[in-house]
């Protein structure tokens, strides 16, 4: 039996920008309860923290016929036109809205930026101000937990199962929502926070919902590649980026200036290092990065994160996944195929087509999270009115819980995850080619496999086999659109199809059906 049983209106699973900017648009909207379930303590250990926050809109010098345009043009014409152009109109007042919770913006030429006191990871005060704002008006938090899986009621409701600690937390709910980025782990080198796993995207999987753009990956390229030291991201706008010979990367392939590149020529960028390493001019496997003093907010960030990890020029780098534009398809009015189920943030696919533009991910947090708080008001208003009686029966819970079972496997999870984040690293990575993509896809069909006779021998096992599901999962949504898709667009580039071709202007969708992911179709995107 489940060590608790609770019940609310809307249960939301993430707590970085996406999943706390619902909750501060629900509470201001709204009176129903919230509950929002976190693997780590509220506020801290997600992708925002971490960032920089930047927000890309529209402003005084920035049209949002511009904004739309570098959009569009960014994500190479793959992007929905009509969640593109949300994002136009409603940005600047939604990111605004936040000030009431105590965040100070200051404006910048493209958007807005967080005013913090921490020179590498402004992105804290959105996180830490947003969550104890909701406590104080509140929101519930169910801290530390994993939600394992999802159920729907009889009643209309779903119940959802939490592991904390080594118990099992059952959740009654009438809404429920994914606000679980995180899906760039899917590859050793990532600066994404270690404790995300890909949930969302694999529990959507498995949910039934299909994913569309999902071979689009985000390598940001400056990322730590230093023995002992995570991946993290380290920016700098000035210096030079060298091969084994003292060879310039820059010049060599005509990128421009290392701030031009970083800002608005990632993937070019990233590509070329990889080239290099390719091809054996690398320094021990990396790329070294000779970076000059500046005082913008990137370069700033930089030399604090040499500061913090001990680092000394020259530093070795390579890139690291950083975001996937892939996600949940979603309608107009950000509905899924699943009535009461929302995403929101890096779950939300059709945003960023074949590839995000600087600062327009916490933007799409934020904004499309104040959609998806009216769409929820107006659902449950429509679908259960007043009604306030209970959604499940301690009977439905009983028989829910008592279907887990524990027994002995001899397959460890958690290294077969690392197995798989390392074999995405080195075959569907940066440079793609049929022939690794096909061996991936191969490895990654038996490792599901294998996961789907697994048992686990307690419930923390049985957490580490979840995140392993939804990793391989992901991996295999990836890895089988990167093959199929026989072209070069934005930051998908394939070695065997290095152009980019006009047939090729559509989204792949993938779903998972009889125990198995696989391509369900085309989508024409506009």
């Amino acid at each position: 039996m489940a060590s608790s049983v609770k019940e609310v209106d809307i249960l939301i699973v993430g707590s970085g920008l996406s999943g706390l900017a619902l909750a501060y648009f629900l509470r201001n909207y709204t009176n129903y309860s919230i509950l929002i379930s976190t693997k780590t303590r509220a506020g801290f250990g997600t992708s925002t923290f971490y960032s920089q926050g930047a927000f890309r809109c529209p402003g005084v010098s920035y049209s949002e016929e511009d904004y739309v345009k570098d959009t569009i043009e960014g994500g190479r014409y793959l992007n929905r036109r009509y969640l593109v152009e949300l994002l136009a109109r409603e940005c600047r007042d939604s990111i605004s809205l936040l000030r009431n919770a105590g965040i100070v913006l200051r404006e910048t030429q493209t958007g807005f930026r967080v005013v913090s006191d921490d020179p590498l990871f402004p992105g804290r005060e959105l996180t830490v101000k947003l969550a104890n704002y909701l406590v104080k008006f509140g929101v519930e938090f169910l801290g530390g937990a994993t939600m394992l899986d999802v159920f729907k009621l009889e009643s209309g409701g779903y119940l959802t199962i939490h592991a904390v600690g080594g118990d099992l937390v059952a959740v009654g709910s009438r809404v429920v929502v994914l606000a679980t980025g995180g899906a760039a782990n899917a590859y050793i080198r990532s600066d994404n926070p270690v404790q995300l796993s890909c949930d969302g995207h694999g529990v959507s999987l498995k949910l039934g919902l299909p994913l569309v753009d999902m071979e689009f990956v985000q390598f940001f390229p400056l990322g730590v590649a230093e023995d002992g030291k995570p991946a993290a991201m380290i920016p700098f706008t000035k210096g030079r980026l060298l091969n084994k010979f003292g060879e310039d990367i820059l010049h060599k392939y005509g990128l421009g200036s290392l701030g031009r590149a970083v800002v608005t020529a990632r993937d070019a960028l990233s590509r070329s290092m990889m080239l290099e390493v390719r091809s054996g001019r690398s320094i021990d496997g990396a790329i070294s990065v000779e970076p000059e003093e500046v005082s913008d907010d990137l370069s700033l960030a930089g030399f604090e994160m040499m500061r913090r990890l001990g680092l000394k020029k020259p530093v070795k780098v390579l890139p690291t996944a950083h975001y996937t534009m892939g996600g949940v398809e979603v309608g107009p009015d950000l509905e899924t195929g699943l009535p009461g189920v929302y995403v929101v943030g890096e779950l939300v696919g059709g945003v960023h087509g074949a590839n995000r533009l600087g600062g327009n991910a916490l933007t799409t947090c934020v904004t499309l999270s104040r959609r998806v708080a009216l769409s929820i008001a107006r659902y449950l208003e429509e679908k259960f009115g007043v009604e306030k009686g209970s959604l499940i029966g301690l009977r439905e819970v009983r028989d829910t819980v008592g279907s887990y079972s524990f027994g002995e496997s001899a397959l460890d999870p958690v290294k077969l995850r690392y197995e798989v984040r390392k074999l995405m690293w080195e075959k569907v990575g940066v440079l793609r080619t049929s022939e690794e993509l096909e061996e991936a896809v191969d490895y990654l069909y038996r490792v599901a496999e294998s996961l789907s006779r697994a048992e686990a021998r307690n419930v923390r096992e049985l957490v580490a086999l979840r995140e392993a599901e939804n990793t391989v999962y992901t991996s295999i949504s990836i890895a089988l659109s990167a093959l199929k898709r026989e072209e070069s667009r934005g930051s998908h580039y394939r070695l065997d199809h290095p152009e980019e071709r006009s047939e090729w202007v559509k989204s792949l969708r993938v779903v998972y059906r009889d125990g198995k992911v696989s391509i369900a179709g085309e989508v024409s995107v506009g």
